[in-house]
């Protein structure tokens, strides 16, 4: 029995806990009632804590009986007191689909009783050596998914600067529900680690087999312990097997051991469990053992977060949908046979930066006409060009008739031009291509619509245009430190820092928030690649170029069908390129692309390169899962470089360029992350 005091703390923390969050407390009647007296015919699990019990007792809104789960603590230990309270504690403040959720409690100086919902498929354990029907491979893929997805908003998503680990990761703390999804389960013995730190010291909790050897042998906890765990689990979905089990021989007891051997001297086949052999496809079986494989390394720095473990099964699982020839398959594979197999899309595709269109200088006759050009209003304080004298003779005048050596940059729909008011001041003309113009006036029409809607330090500003008959043009600010593809390049005779590259893509991510969220309208720029972001004096970023950009349907959240698939290959979404649907996750899977493209210094495609590199998406992520990270990076960047900064940049790309739309993050969380990336780089003195 607790002591007096200790009592009185617990209860007047619960109910606390109980208003602030909204969970019932039941009476010892409706638990008795529930499980007819703690009925042994009831009892559905058993553990550390004592035994579980399926029930059926009234809901806390209505009168309705629904079936739950009650855990009845069999100890009155300080210790299982303290488990009581931290299990509480812990399901009060997450709510995710892949973590079970706490119902209710009850309380005394005898009891002690957690109510959960009810799980109705039970645990992994269990359909891994006790059902009748084994899980098949996409099941344990799917299974392994959810988890991963549960443990990594543990670790990063409860807020206030604090991460959860769970401590206990293991197969019979995850159950499945009636659609097979996975939840985890058991937080008793969880803790609060704050996010920035790398862990606490604490006395050594958990299940053998399971238990990270570093934590094992100096008691420092971090969230890389349960990344740990969770690979074990990994090799039990693969393998079917135990984490320990003594009925093997003595070198093959520990789970983790024999299957990392296993690895080592390539005997997969050994490995898998006899029931899913014939299911596997090989690609996905080398990815899912790398993963699993990473997250069993002795020291914690080399294993991934869990978000890369998210990443790494979720590409695990297209690579077997494109096997199964499942047609909702839309794996990196796919993309590069897209890209390579010699076919083209019925679409209108723009020119990349990659490949120049030969200049048709134009010239205008003596003397040029002088249009009635249709202008827009201007910021005064971002220039002091009177819109009312930009006429076609004045631009023709800045830009010495269109001279080539005032030429900033070509594509698809014209060429840029620098212009020079006698004044002295300056300002970028877009020139339309006049054999094209008729093909393209849809395009002109809409970039000046939308480049008047906007207004934003991270988006190019529109100043005028001038659309008649023979001429048409689009008028905005200049930008003097050319594109970011060029720096890239070495263009440009510099070279961006680490600090530099971080920076542009926080402004590249807040551009497109405002687009997507902030705008009067949603706005999808359909066109975000490292060509169409241009770079301040003082190397701050601008997205540029909206000729492919559309609004969105309010009604769809953004989403609409078109006709023609407009883009940049290599940084198409394929899931676009497949339904024609435009959502804004099509500019957050080029977005994903371009962070990619900033880490490594590399273009989408290098159609110069081995097989193996032509796509650096596909490449990237191949390094990433083989835990070759720094070997990602731009070689030109010569300063000493943090592989976990450069680690949570990777994760965040490829959760951008996941294969399915709705598996990556909205822009606003991108630009927070990255924000947070920032912040971390800064307050560890990382920063000069």
């Amino acid at each position: 029995m607790l002591p007096v005091d200790a009592m009185i703390t617990n209860q007047e923390k619960l109910n606390s806990l109980a208003t602030e969050c909204a969970f019932h407390r039941f009476s010892i009647a409706e638990i008795q009632a529930a499980t007819r007296n703690f009925h042994n015919d009831l009892v559905i699990g058993k553990g550390g804590f004592g035994k579980v019990y399926k029930g059926r007792i009234n809901g806390t809104r209505d009168t309705t009986r629904r079936i739950v789960a009650i855990k009845r603590l069999d100890s009155f230990s300080m210790q299982g007191a303290a488990e009581f309270m931290t299990e509480i504690e812990m399901l009060t403040k997450v709510r995710h689909s892949n973590l079970v959720s706490l119902i209710g409690y009850y309380f005394d100086d005898n009891e002690m009783i957690l109510v959960y919902e009810y799980i109705t498929n039970g645990t992994i354990e269990h359909h891994l050596r006790k059902a009748d029907a084994p899980l098949s491979w996409m099941h344990r893929l799917k299974i392994s998914i959810g988890a991963a997805e549960g443990l990594n908003y543990l670790h990063t998503g409860v807020g206030n600067q604090q991460g959860v680990v769970h401590r206990d990761v293991k197969s019979s703390n995850i159950l499945l529900d009636e659609n097979w999804v996975a939840k985890i389960a058991d937080f008793g013995l969880s803790k609060f680690i704050d996010q920035q730190t790398s862990g606490v010291s604490t006395r050594l909790k958990g299940t053998f087999g399971y238990l990270d050897p570093e934590y094992y042998m100096t008691g420092r906890l971090t969230r890389k312990s349960d990344v740990y765990s969770f690979g074990v689990v990994l090799f039990e979905l693969l393998t079917g097997r135990r984490a320990v089990d003594t009925s093997f021989r003595e070198e093959e007891w520990n789970l983790a051991k024999w299957a990392e051997k296993c690895v080592k001297e390539r005997r997969l086949d050994q490995i898998i469990d006899s029931h899913i052999k014939a299911q596997i496809s090989p690609k996905c079986l080398k990815e899912f053992v790398q993963i699993a494989t990473r997250c069993l390394k002795s020291c914690r720095k080399k294993r991934p977060t869990m978000a890369g473990v998210v990443l790494a099964l979720q590409q695990s699982m297209a690579l077997q949908e494109q096997y199964d020839s499942s047609p909702q398959s839309a794996s990196f594979t796919h993309i590069v046979q897209h890209l390579f197999s010699g076919s083209r899309l019925n679409s209108v595709v723009s020119t990349s930066a990659s490949a120049p269109v030969t200049p048709i200088p134009h010239r205008f006759s003596s003397p040029p006409v002088t249009p009635s050009p249709h202008r827009f209003s201007m910021s005064p304080k971002l220039d002091k060009i009177d819109p009312v004298h930009l006429t076609l003779n004045l631009v023709a005048r800045a830009t010495q008739n269109f001279s080539p050596s005032l030429k900033l940059g070509e594509g698809g729909f014209g060429t840029v031009y620098k212009a020079e008011l006698p004044e002295g001041q300056l300002f970028a003309v877009k020139r339309a291509k006049k054999e094209h113009f008729e093909a393209l006036r849809s395009e002109f029409r809409s970039e000046v619509k939308l480049l008047a809607k906007i207004d934003h330090r991270n988006l190019m500003k529109l100043l005028g245009s001038i659309d008649n008959g023979n001429e048409h043009l689009i008028i905005t600010e200049y930008v003097p430190n050319g594109t970011l593809r060029g720096h890239l390049d070495g263009a440009h005779g510099s070279v961006l820092d680490f600090c530099q590259r971080l920076e542009i893509c926080i402004d590249i991510a807040h551009g497109l928030t405002y687009l997507h969220i902030y705008a009067e309208k949603k706005i999808i720029h359909g066109d975000i690649k490292s060509s169409n972001i241009l770079l301040t004096e003082r190397f701050r970023a601008k997205v540029s170029d909206f000729g492919f950009a559309r609004l969105g349907d309010a009604e769809t959240d953004g989403a609409q069908v078109v006709n023609k698939v407009r883009g940049t290959l290599g940084y198409l979404d394929p899931e676009y390129m497949r339904t024609h649907q435009l959502t804004p996750k099509i500019d957050v899977y080029s977005f994903g692309v371009l962070l990619i493209e900033i880490l490594t210094g590399r273009r989408p495609i290098q159609s110069k390169r081995s097989p193996d590199e032509k796509v650096t998406l596909r490449w990237a992520f191949g390094k990433y899962i083989e835990g070759d990270i720094m070997d990602l990076v731009d070689p030109q960047m010569k300063e000493s470089l943090d592989i976990e900064i450069i680690e949570k940049i990777f994760e965040l790309a490829f959760q951008c360029a996941a294969p399915t739309r709705a598996d990556r993050p909205d822009m606003k969380v991108v630009g927070e992350q990255l924000w947070a990336i920032r912040m971390d780089y800064i307050r560890n003195g990382r920063r000069g």
